[in-house]
């Protein structure tokens, strides 16, 4: 792990690191921010999941652009958190309206 945080060589959006001898044995996860591992309380994918979208809005973090689109999917239909004041991009809200009706 240390060896792992002391490769960053430059700052960039919160992301889950897993911990493991392989992938099929993944036995904790962590939230890497600033060159820093914050332990997640889960064990399994998806409570970690939930931990990182939850420390993008404590700590005020944008999202990767990459992955911008499908996190501002999840935040504002899943977790229904600025619904309405986000910008969403138009494939967002076709997919949400779809999905509603």
């Amino acid at each position: 792990m240390q060896q792992h945080l002391d490769n960053i060589t430059q700052s960039s959006q919160p992301y889950l690191l897993a911990q493991g001898s392989t992938r099929s044995s993944i036995h904790s996860f962590f939230i890497v921010i600033d060159k820093n591992a914050l332990p997640c309380k889960a064990t399994e994918s998806v409570g970690a999941f939930d931990e990182l979208i939850k420390a993008h809005y404590v700590f005020g973090t944008s999202y990767s652009f990459s992955l911008s689109s499908f996190f501002t999917f999840v935040q504002t239909n899943i977790y229904n958190i600025d619904m309405g004041e986000t910008k969403e991009t138009p494939r967002i809200a076709e997919l949400r309206a779809r999905m509603l009706h």
